[in-house]
């Protein structure tokens, strides 16, 4: 590394690698280390922190004292071959150093500025190490990726506890960016966690602060969802891949699967429960003698038959077990406030591929239905000290955080903001936003509203809608227009009142960039893609896509945004700007300061609200513009005719009639066999294929 390159020009990088001496002595930087790097866990970071920090300069190093180490880099290279060139892996392997052995074996010119602790799960073994570390790099960052033991059980009494802490990662390791990270009650100091916090979001990780309480929240989720299906299999007849596909039905999930497709999944799952029965002392944490083979060999798994179905006659039993298991397990995290509802459910829909997280779940079904599935699962399953392992008292709307669990209300002075905390819109995130937005226009207080994604649950404003939503309303005309006019009475309400402001920022696709344009004004962060990729899923945008956008842009953008409009590409916010649509661009780091202020100058008046043709126009839609998306997938002949339709009509209309014009059209396409095609291929993460390809 030559003299120029040697520090390191990103804050929340050089926060934790650059040396304090780096201005006088040209230092190197900082290195991180990964220690037990031949483990699922540790491999699987060792590749992602390397490939993230390789631009940076930051040396990594591999340590393991099993000679499998030496074979790192050539597994990273392996792993990586799909998604990089030769040249990018290169970059990212080069910047390893491999390490057979102990601490002491490090090179000594290697100065650590962050450790990432994956060895086994004694204290016998993690203490002497974190001693280690703190003799040869007293100032470095200490965090185990332990998945049971808390902040105090590996740090308490030790040099350096608050630098040190937890950061408990998902699977798949290498490339998933979630972290449960004990904030409350543990070692970890504030300092600390908004150090680590900046740099793991610098990267596009989430960082989701919980309790320091054995057992981490989603895995008291996973964990528990496993023990209930291995204990149904043990009183039924149902087959493991039988309770999968209740499961998949109700919880989009599949536990004996991916218990299977993890090695030593089963042996980490008894023992969540086991620590959960530690708390309390309850049947609900049983666990049968039949799972003991599985957790005692990680290479043990589970008879599957691929394709089996639950039986319908037992359907409803698996979902009330199942149902009554997870919601106790939700009750009594949100009681002790091991996590928030809003971090719960952010975890569930994730980290563990719930269609819905739990909270939310409730959230719909209502609290008193939650409390009877409780209390006739503790009944029937003969649950011992039922009322503290489920208290049904955590399960109320007065309970804080079961309001917020998507979008959340806060006023800064005389300017509201609405934070929304997921990245698609559902049922519930329309039911939030509608309260948050009465509670704010309501207060007279605030004179204008700003809505932004939270930064914290979410850092884009929104990928649009949730396809699940679509499916049971596909072929249904009435189901659908009433889908498409309960959502849009909601977003319709943005521009009727108090200035509302958009924050734009990372990718604002589809509905939420209809929610985008609902609003008076759009300011956005650059380099913010915005699009309407509908097409692709088979769709016609039907809250305000087909004629918003025209309306607050200026005539002779027409042509452009109808192309877009049909082909679904993106847009990069500065195009939109001289339309008129986006109607400011500021660095990302000062998009949450400019979008209050400029919300506060719009209410004051010092700022126009920007223009929107209310009235009529006549729009001739080019059909002759790409047949593809910008993946390559051909669009169907019949949806594109009918988009096009739509703009031309609904831009024709004055601005109520055209509303109605394109919620209709959007009802009818969730009738056509296009959506169908769309949604379901969404859902499967695979191209749709249309029966009338164009081109």
């Amino acid at each position: 590394m030559t003299e120029a390159t040697r520090e390191i020009r990103d804050p929340a990088v050089a926060a934790i690698f650059q040396p304090a001496a780096a201005e006088s002595g040209g230092k190197a930087p900082k290195a991180l280390l990964v220690a037990g790097c031949c483990g699922n866990v540790g491999f699987g970071k060792l590749g992602q922190f390397a490939r993230i920090l390789s631009k940076h300069g930051v040396p990594v190093i591999a340590l393991d004292l099993n000679p499998a180490v030496q074979e790192v880099k050539a597994r990273l290279a392996d792993a990586m071959k799909k998604r990089f060139t030769p040249e990018q892996i290169a970059a990212i392997t080069d910047g390893i150093t491999v390490v057979q052995g102990t601490l002491d074996d490090v090179p000594a010119e290697l100065e650590i500025g962050f450790v990432f602790e994956a060895i086994p799960e004694r204290l016998d073994i993690k203490r002497p190490f974190y001693e280690a570390v703190r003799k040869r790099d007293p100032e470095a960052y200490v965090f185990s990726a332990t998945s049971g033991l808390t902040t105090r059980h590996l740090f308490e009494g030790l040099p350096g506890a608050e630098r040190s802490g937890v950061m408990h990662p998902f699977f798949p390791h290498l490339t998933n960016k979630l972290w449960e990270v004990p904030t409350q009650g543990g070692t970890t100091s504030k300092e600390t966690v908004k150090t680590v916090t900046k740099f793991l979001g610098r990267f596009g990780m989430n960082v989701l602060e919980v309790k320091d309480v054995p057992s981490f929240a989603a895995d008291r989720i996973f964990c528990g969802m496993m023990l209930e299906a291995v204990r149904i299999v043990d009183s039924t007849e149902l087959t493991p891949a039988q309770v999968d596909d209740a499961c998949k039905k109700i919880l989009g999930t599949s536990p004996f699967f991916v218990h299977n497709l993890i090695p030593g999944a089963n042996y980490l799952s008894a023992h969540c429960m086991e620590l959960m029965k530690e708390e309390v002392d309850s049947s609900l944490y049983a666990i049968p003698e039949s799972w003991g083979p599985y957790t005692k060999d990680p290479k043990k798994q589970w008879p599957y038959e691929r394709g089996q179905k639950c039986p319908p006659e037992h359907f409803g039993m698996v979902k009330e077990r199942m149902l009554g298991m997870l919601i106790s397990l939700t009750a009594y995290m949100v009681e002790h406030e091991i996590a928030t509802p809003d971090v719960l459910n952010f975890l569930c829909e994730n980290a563990l591929a719930f269609r819905q997280g739990l909270p939310s779940l409730i959230a719909d079904m209502g609290f008193d239905k939650a409390k009877s599935i409780v209390s006739a699962f503790t009944d029937k399953q003969q649950i011992t000290k039922a009322e503290e392992v489920a208290p049904l008292d955590a399960l109320d709307a007065s309970v804080p955080g079961w309001g917020s669990i998507y979008v959340s209300a806060d006023v800064h002075g005389n300017v509201g903001l609405i934070s929304l905390k997921r990245r698609t819109i559902n049922h519930g995130f329309v039911r939030e936003l509608d309260a948050a937005y009465e509670k704010l226009q309501g207060d007279d207080a605030v004179q204008a509203i700003v809505i932004a994604p939270d930064g914290k649950l979410s850092r884009e404003f929104g990928h649009g809608a949730d396809p699940n939503c679509f499916v049971p309303v596909l072929g249904d005309y009435d189901k659908a227009l009433g889908l498409i006019q309960t959502w849009k009475a909601t977003m319709s309400k943005l521009r009727q009142g108090k200035p509302t402001v958009a924050a734009l920022v990372g990718r604002v696709l589809g509905g939420s960039n209809e929610l985008a344009s609902s609003c008076h004004a759009r300011i956005a962060g650059a380099g913010t893609k915005i699009g309407q990729p509908e097409p692709t899923v088979g769709v016609v945008p039907g809250l305000g896509g087909c004629n918003h956008i025209h309306r607050f842009s200026k005539p002779e953008a027409a042509t452009r945004i109808n192309e877009l409009l049909l082909t679904g590409h993106s847009f990069d916010a500065s195009e939109a700007a001289e339309w008129g649509y986006v109607n400011r661009i500021v660095p990302i780091p000062e998009l949450p300061k400019a979008s209050m202020a400029y919300a506060a100058d719009l209410a004051s008046g010092k700022e126009a609200l920007p223009a929107f043709r209310e009235g009529g126009t006549e729009l001739s839609v080019d059909r002759e513009v790409d047949p593809k998306n910008e993946q390559g997938i051909p669009h169907d002949a019949d949806l594109r005719e009918l988009i096009a339709s739509t703009v031309e009509q609904a831009n024709a209309a004055e601005f109520a009639r055209g509303t109605v014009i394109e919620e209709e059209a959007a009802a009818k396409s969730l009738t056509m066999s296009t959506t169908a095609i769309g949604v379901k291929a969404m859902l499967r993460g695979k191209p749709p294929q249309f029966e009338k390809p164009l081109g």
